[in-house]
């Protein structure tokens, strides 16, 4: 899969130039690896990964992982790959299963300013997939971790595909939280049982109450946005914040500032079709607007304490924060936010 859940941080300390750390996967008291970041002789960054995978203390040879740090947009990039082995108590027979783990594993350095907190991230790579017969269909079924622990439960996700169709088991679009039904053609089912070792699972039909076109409409988050109306015109976003709070001042209006990042999908979405709304163009025109790229000027996202994207805020002219969102904003409620 192209795709996989939020990353997982795994606190660091440093001492005498070693980032140290631990992180816990499966079940029982044998679960914890310990990691280092260390930098080769002459090397300015950390590219030396250690992940005690047999999990006895001892940085082995063989478990010590290489990297070329890359750098992009202020940051430097340490990246590693790597497969570790679980242990995880199978409730059915109380023996141990030992299942393999792909990683990718990440350090980031911001270069334009000392750390006080280090962090080394990491996902998951991998999933499990099988087949089950559900009235006389012998199906696709894929089990993969939302909570990066190593176990499998309600808490993760799962789909279902037809025969002719596996490769929707791999696509984002077909993902579904465990506790919710997938379809199988035009019929629903759920998940009754998981077991924690992700080897098997229980599968019910289930009414949902809907059909699925109906069920994909009632899910499109977006579709209320994109039927608001659009004559063409958006929100007129200045890119150089000093002029435009100089500009809000001279001309005593209130300053809006859409905080967002190149990376980021949500400011992307409210560019297509929540900056692109009439109504949300008529509500800005009594201000000065102004695009800030977080990443590109820190100093600004530490000012107005951003901590995530995209971050929207209105200013006074005299520098009073009036109002502030976080996060992903329909047409409605920044129209709302906007008017206020």
């Amino acid at each position: 899969m192209r795709w996989s859940p939020k990353a997982a941080a795994i606190p660091l300390l440093l001492s005498d130039d070693i980032l140290s750390g631990s992180f816990e996967l499966g079940s029982g008291s044998e679960g914890e690896y310990a990691v280092q970041l260390v930098k080769s002789p002459g090397a300015k960054y950390f590219d030396k990964l250690w992940v005690d995978a047999n999990k006895n203390g001892e940085a082995e040879a063989g478990e010590w992982l290489s990297t070329e740090p890359n750098e992009s947009r202020y940051k430097m990039w340490s990246s590693f790959k790597t497969v570790l082995t679980v242990d995880v108590l199978d409730p059915e027979t109380q023996t141990t299963v030992q299942n393999p783990y792909p990683v990718s594993m990440w350090y980031v350095e911001d270069l334009r300013e000392e750390q006080s907190e280090h962090a080394l991230r990491f996902t998951r790579n991998g999933w499990m997939i099988g087949q089950v017969e559900l009235d006389g269909v012998l199906a696709h079924i894929r089990l993969s971790e939302s909570t990066l622990d190593g176990l499998f439960n309600s808490e993760d996700e799962w789909t279902l595909a037809l025969p002719d169709s596996i490769q929707n088991i791999y696509a984002f679009q077909q993902d579904r939280d465990a506790k919710r039904h997938a379809w199988l053609g035009e019929k629903a089912y759920r998940l009754v049982d998981i077991n924690p070792t992700g080897r098997t699972v229980t599968v019910a039909p289930v009414d949902p109450g809907v059909t699925r076109a109906q069920e994909l409409l009632d899910d499109d988050q977006l579709a209320v946005d994109r039927q608001a109306p659009h004559s063409g015109r958006e929100v007129d976003f200045k890119l150089d914040f000093e002029s435009a709070q100089q500009e809000a001042r001279d001309k005593n209006k209130i300053l809006f500032i859409d905080f967002e990042t190149v990376w980021c999908g949500p400011c992307k979405t409210m560019e297509e079709w929540v900056y692109t709304a009439d109504s949300v163009v008529e509500a800005s025109e009594s201000f000065i607007s102004v695009k800030v790229d977080g990443d590109d000027f820190p100093d600004l996202a530490k000012r107005f304490e951003v901590a995530g994207y995209p971050t929207m805020i209105k200013m006074s002219p005299s520098g009073e924060i009036l109002g502030k969102v976080v996060g992903y904003q329909g047409v409605e409620a920044m129209a709302k936010f906007l008017k206020e």
